[in-house]
């Protein structure tokens, strides 16, 4: 029996993994990444030459050239999307009832579901995180602080990895979002919502309530994981479990959802 379902978990595994190959819009996300990657790298381009040709008592007013700022959330939404998808093409095709047939077990269904996700978006967060701080890096070169905010590279390792962790904590919480609206539109605007709408709309909030509500957005989360200065209210510890409570609640509703949702 166990080894049953081992079989039956790899192959379920296999053919998720084939699916997000096979969809155009997979690859129609990725490119979305490239170009926020490329347009991150132009606005940082643009602000290193502002930045030489200020006075130096201008520079000491420049805010860090973090591209989790202006980058990251962009690849986050389009990577989503990617794990939203791996529910919602499936219901818009109606192609989740071969689906069940294949693999009867909803919550194996969507544990194979999960784990391609998560596998998503650990690969295309480690790809978008390194090539943006990659362009940080290059661009910035030696100047000092505050607009360089890694005066050796390894300095940027920390928020490498907590950006990466972000972006696949992200693919995961849309997947639960998809499972649970079970709709592409609705599933990528209430993604958005999360990493794009929210965050600008916390800026124009009194201060004590931006950033109570700006600590916990998806975006903020990387410094905050990561120990960098940032102004935010969660100690590391504070942002990790915030950020295991992200994909706790939305793989959970996703599940329940899944399982007792007629096809």
């Amino acid at each position: 029996m166990t080894a049953l379902l081992d079989r039956t978990w790899r192959d379920a595994v296999a053919a998720e993994w084939m699916k997000v190959r096979s969809l155009r819009s997979t690859w129609a996300f990725l490119a979305g990444g490239m170009a926020a990657t490329a347009l991150g790298a132009l606005i940082l381009f643009m602000l290193v030459g502002a930045y030489d040709a200020a006075t130096p008592a201008e520079r000491l007013n420049y805010e860090t050239a973090d591209p989790t700022v202006v980058t990251m959330p962009f690849v986050m939404f389009f990577v989503g999307a990617i794990g939203a998808m791996l529910v919602t093409s499936e219901v818009a095709t109606r192609s989740i009832g071969p689906a069940l047939l294949a693999v009867p077990q909803r919550r194996l269904l969507m544990g194979a579901k999960a784990t391609v996700a998560g596998l998503v978006g650990l690969g295309c967060g480690a790809l978008f995180a390194l090539l943006a701080f990659a362009d940080a890096r290059l661009l910035l070169g030696d100047r000092p602080a505050p607009i360089n905010p890694w005066p050796r590279w390894t300095d940027a390792i920390p928020t490498v990895l907590c950006a990466t962790l972000v972006v696949t904590v992200t693919c995961l919480v849309a997947m639960g979002i998809g499972a649970v609206v079970r709709s592409t539109a609705a599933a990528l605007t209430i993604v958005g919502t999360l990493v794009l709408v929210m965050p600008t709309f916390a800026h124009f909030l009194p201060t004590v309530w931006q950033l109570r509500l700006a600590s916990v957005l998806l975006p903020n989360l990387t410094p905050q994981l990561a120990g960098s200065d940032h102004p935010y209210l969660l100690s590391q510890g504070g942002a990790a479990a915030v950020t295991a409570g992200y994909v706790l609640l939305a793989l959970t509703a996703g599940v329940l959802r899944f399982s007792r949702r007629d096809a």
